[in-house]
């Protein structure tokens, strides 16, 4: 019987096999991490950028073969060039004039502090216009005229430790509108006034409740009482539009065209329209980034994996706006979805892989959560086991309940009313955990320490180590990480 090639790609497992786009995108947001601080010049940074990518390939690599060095070829310059690339992004410097006036489309309009903001896109970029009280009212899709004095958002502080220049930057406002003058001159169009026609529709057809979910999932609105439910449950994610939402809308759309001939065109385009209807959030963008990878690979005869694909999806984000590395969002969202794929290339069976996954996803993903909110619930351990296959059905079929009440048919109204009594009885259950399971869990050291560990161990697995060298990485890791948090 012939031998095996000596060089064959499945002989071997190694990152530059199983997932080289990771160590490009860990690269990658190191640089946009330390650039932003300012200290480090480009060399500095290039280098960092090499070394993370190196590091992870060849400690991660036990035999070398020619696909790998196709795939060091291959991904060198890439890597570098993209660093180069954020780099130069981050540290640029915009002139911001002392006084605009300008005329652009409302994107967002909310509560912000003691009074109001309003998000206004021009030709020359993004700006926050603070309204204040008893200002005049815009919402979203209005065609304005605005003038005023710019500032600076302010930076995080040992006092403040929240960051308004880095939350903004990542949804790509250049700068802050004082007391500003607008006038509306009309109706824009486009997605912005058809997502606020959509919400004023959908508000005024559905029952409460039903209402609430079908704005979270079609608009991207939330309802603050729901909103309020769902943190202390610990599922806020059901209401953020995500992977979960983007998926449920992609594989709704496969089933519908599944005879279709060009089924694969026609999901990506409505993954996108309804990305972008939904306000394009960076968890949501991702997820759809992530599906078209899986479409295009299709198409083209040749799948990737999800792990894989999450890192590629991360990485082409970052390069399009390196600002949403610093989106709490987008950061929880792709710490989420590598970690649900790492755990689907463990070497265990399927249902210790599911019985594994809520502890596991919600470890992962605690230490950016309460670094950022202070302290999670612990309920949401418990909840999240139910939470995604309910909402998997119960999302589908309330809008399909709620067709015929936007349609304005007779009864209307009252078929939504079924899905609002299945919705009541999930608000019941997730209460009831919450008061069975009241405790939350706030920052510490050894949470961080636990969450580091269990990440670099997870993504080591699935990126193709042995486990002998995914269990050494754990040292330098631990190192590392006590470093950081003596430094904090």
């Amino acid at each position: 019987m012939e031998e095996p090639h000596e060089f064959s790609p499945h002989r071997f497992a190694s990152p530059l096999a199983d997932a080289p786009a990771l160590g490009v995108f860990l690269a990658w947001c190191a640089v946009v991490a330390c650039a932003e601080t300012g200290l480090f010049p480009l060399w500095t940074t290039c280098l960092l950028s090499f070394s993370v990518a190196a590091g992870w390939f060849l400690f991660g690599t036990t035999t070398p073969n020619r696909s790998s060095l196709a795939v060091c070829a291959f991904s060198i310059p890439i890597l570098l060039a993209g660093s180069i690339f954020l780099h130069g992004r981050v540290t640029s410097v915009e002139a911001i004039p002392p006084y605009i006036e300008s005329e652009g489309t409302v994107l967002a309009e909310r509560q912000w502090g003691y009074g109001r903001i309003a998000l206004v896109k021009t030709e020359s970029g993004k700006y926050v216009l603070r309204l204040g009280r008893g200002k005049v009212s815009v919402k979203p899709g209005d065609a304005v005229f605005f003038s005023g004095t710019t500032s600076l958002f302010s930076r995080a502080s040992e006092k403040n430790k929240f960051d308004e220049y880095l939350y903004w930057r990542a949804r790509g406002a250049l700068c802050a509108v004082e007391d500003a003058a607008v006038f509306v001159r009309g109706n824009a169009g486009g997605l912005p006034a058809w997502r606020e026609a959509l919400n004023e529709r959908i508000e005024g057809s559905l029952p409460p409740r039903t209402a609430g979910y079908v704005l979270a999932s079609w608009t991207g609105k939330r309802d603050a009482e729901l909103e309020s439910l769902h943190r202390a449950a610990g599922t806020s994610h059901l209401l953020a539009v995500s992977g979960f939402h983007v998926a449920v809308v992609a594989g709704i759309f496969a089933w519908l065209l599944r005879s279709f001939r060009y089924r694969s065109i026609a999901i990506a385009l409505v993954v996108w329209f309804y990305t972008l209807l939904t306000g394009a959030a960076p968890s949501a963008v991702r997820a759809a980034a992530m599906i078209q990878i899986v479409l295009l690979g299709n198409l083209l005869g040749r799948s990737g994996g999800a792990f894989n694909a999450t890192a590629v999806a991360g990485g082409t984000m970052l390069l399009w706006s390196p600002w949403i590395f610093w989106d709490v969002g987008w950061r929880l969202s792709i710490l989420a979805v590598l970690t649900l794929t790492a755990i689907v290339k463990v070497d265990c069976s399927n249902a210790v892989k599911v019985f594994l996954t809520g502890p596991v996803v919600w470890l992962a993903t605690a230490l950016q959560a309460t670094w950022t909110f202070g302290e999670v619930p612990l309920a949401g351990i418990f909840v999240n086991y139910a939470a995604l296959p309910v909402f998997a059905v119960l999302l589908p079929a309330s809008f399909a309940l709620s067709i015929p009440a936007l349609a304005g048919l007779p009864g209307g109204y009252a078929v939504a009313n079924v899905a609002e009594f299945f919705f009541a009885r999930w608000e019941q259950f997730s209460s009831n955990v919450v008061f069975l399971c009241p405790w939350k869990i706030a920052f510490s050291a050894p949470l961080a320490l636990s969450c580091v560990l269990l990440l670099a161990f997870l993504f080591a697995t699935a990126s193709g180590f042995s486990r002998i060298r995914a269990y050494l990485l754990l040292f330098p890791v631990t190192l590392g990480t006590l470093y950081f948090l003596a430094m904090m």
